[in-house]
């Protein structure tokens, strides 16, 4: 028996369509084998459709199976790649949200907030969290590498900073990184100042 020579795919079609020159019946036979999955083998294919090795072997030749599945796995990749993309935008998307909402609640509590009943610990703890929620949320680093005076960490010497304020510049300071987290969150949502601008 004769090997034919392979098709010629149409430019117009994804490669795991069915071709110009591929029958119903002959496509069912690649679909077939397509369907098997990653891990599929011409063997398994002529198990499944009950047909030769040699001629499911001639088969995929004639129809360049591997070349279109391997088109069709892109294909799935790309599919699986763009859903896991939105996913993730939409968890970000309510994650800006809620951090929103906590930031604001923070700020607004912040006009009452005692600076003596509250420990230089306490506060530090407060806005760590919240802080490095928002660092991670907007894809900005975790770890900031800084130089201090020996012994004395950069988060530890900015809270010694806040702890020498007066309560009015407290809230100044705090009223000023709200106004930056909220701003980032307009960005995400898409409500940026220079879309309310124009």
């Amino acid at each position: 028996m004769t090997t034919r020579p392979p098709i010629t795919l149409s430019p117009e079609l994804d490669p795991w369509e069915r071709q110009p020159n591929e029958s119903a019946h002959k496509h069912g036979q690649f679909a077939t084998y397509r369907d098997l999955g990653r891990t599929r083998t011409l063997t398994d294919a002529a198990q499944r459709l009950t047909l030769a090795y040699g001629h499911v072997r001639n088969l995929a030749a004639q129809y360049r199976w591997r070349e279109r599945v391997e088109a069709y796995d892109r294909h799935l990749d790309r599919q699986y790649e763009a859903m896991w993309l939105e996913e993730r935008r939409k968890a970000a998307e309510n994650d800006a949200k809620i951090l929103g909402a906590v930031i604001g609640k923070l700020a607004q509590r912040l006009p009452s907030i005692n600076p003596a009943e509250m420990s230089v610990g306490d506060f530090t703890r407060l806005m760590d969290v919240a802080f490095r929620h928002r660092r991670v949320l907007f894809g900005d680093p975790t770890e900031t590498i800084a130089v201090t005076n020996e012994g004395t960490s950069a988060l530890a010497q900015h809270f010694a900073d806040f702890a020498q304020m007066s309560p009015e510049q407290r809230r100044a300071r705090l009223g000023e990184l709200a106004a930056s987290v909220n701003q980032r969150i307009k960005a995400v949502d898409g409500s940026d100042d220079e879309d309310e601008e124009a």
